[in-house]
């Protein structure tokens, strides 16, 4: 039985047109969600749960990035339109496919670099999936 990679090591984003890129740090899980919608009625006794059913429609999803930041390059663009976003997580087994999680998106916040004594620069992005090319995830071999 061939071990499988559980390190984050090699793991990357990808920006299909803005070629965003920087020395990545770490890249947050993707949260998707959906409402519960409450669908209680008069005839539920009371001590009993209330009813729920899921909404029709979810929230693709956004994740965070973090960089390392050196004053020569720019910050992601956060008027730039949206684009096709891979995130790769490194092989599971060194012969295998790397898992991909890909949909269109954007930048929805940035932020800039804080500077301390001793400490490295870093900026930080959020990334808003748009729903437009619906987020899809690609398991690896």
């Amino acid at each position: 039985m061939a071990l499988k990679n559980y390190a984050s090591q090699g793991a990357s984003v990808s920006f299909g047109t803005s070629a965003l890129t920087g020395k990545i740090t770490s890249i947050s899980q993707v949260e998707q969600s959906r409402e519960a919608l409450d669908i209680t009625d008069l005839s539920v006794s009371a001590n009993d749960p209330k009813l729920y059913m899921p909404a029709d429609i979810y929230e693709p999803g956004t994740f965070d990035i973090e960089f390392l930041y050196a004053a020569d390059q720019g910050l992601p663009d956060i008027t730039a339109v949206a684009e096709t976003i891979t995130i790769t997580w490194p092989k599971a087994t060194s012969s295998g496919a790397a898992a991909t999680f890909a949909g269109s998106g954007f930048i929805q916040s940035r932020s800039t670099a804080a500077a301390s004594v001793g400490e490295i620069m870093k900026i930080n992005c959020t990334v808003q999936f748009d729903g437009e090319t619906e987020p899809t995830y690609t398991a690896g071999s």
